[in-house]
């Protein structure tokens, strides 16, 4: 199978989630229905939750798929270093011991990459500015999942480093997703559409 069906497999779940978001902000918008903010912001966190989880399955399931031939780059490099005979010897090797495996954020993904792939390879193709992106992409996915001390301290750190103009009451998980990152996009939009585009250019690796 082709490694890009894996990428235009996500592109039809995002779409579902941007439908979804335009029928809520209807009816948020809608006088007629009353839809409470802390109902939209719950909605704004659990679909960004559930974007990026399916990201962390788009990854997972390419760079498993990958090792034991699953799948099938453009690419005519040889990238694997290895190569299993099954899905099973794969995740045995993998997880060894270990109820999930645990790919993201990049440095994590680097890491195991390293022992698996040549440098040259999909994993590694995504620029400095995609790897960024991921970056502040899981500082947000941690601030709404965790709510830890930590978590807390990187989001606020993100929101000083890149959205100082942000109003105070805009400067939560939810807000921040909510917010306007030009005329047309919230930053929701932005994330999920910079989280396609990265999943086509690992996926299209050349």
């Amino acid at each position: 199978m082709e490694s890009d069906h894996l990428s235009s497999k996500l592109v039809k779940e995002y779409k579902g989630i941007f439908n979804t978001r335009k029928r809520v902000e209807k009816i948020y918008d809608n006088s007629d229905i009353f839809l409470a903010k802390r109902d939209l912001d719950s909605f704004y966190e659990g679909m960004f939750l559930k974007s990026v989880t399916l990201f962390e399955s788009f990854i997972e399931e390419l760079f498993i798929g990958l090792l034991y031939d699953k799948y099938r780059l453009k690419s005519r490099k040889k990238v694997q270093k290895q190569i299993f005979s099954s899905r099973k010897l794969v995740l045995n090797y993998l997880l060894n011991g270990k109820n999930y495996l645990d790919l993201l954020p990049f440095e994590k993904l680097k890491k195991t990459t390293n022992i698996f792939f040549k440098k040259d390879n999909p994993f590694f193709s995504i620029n400095e500015t995609q790897k960024n992106i991921l970056r502040d992409v899981f500082i947000v996915r941690n601030a709404i999942a965790h709510s830890s001390f930590a978590s807390n301290q990187k989001f606020q750190n993100l929101i000083r480093r890149n959205y100082s103009n942000l109003p105070e009451i805009s400067r939560s998980p939810s807000g921040l997703l909510q917010s306007l990152n030009n005329d047309r996009q919230t930053v929701f939009e932005v994330y999920i559409m910079e989280l396609n585009s990265i999943s086509y250019s690992i996926s299209n690796f050349t």
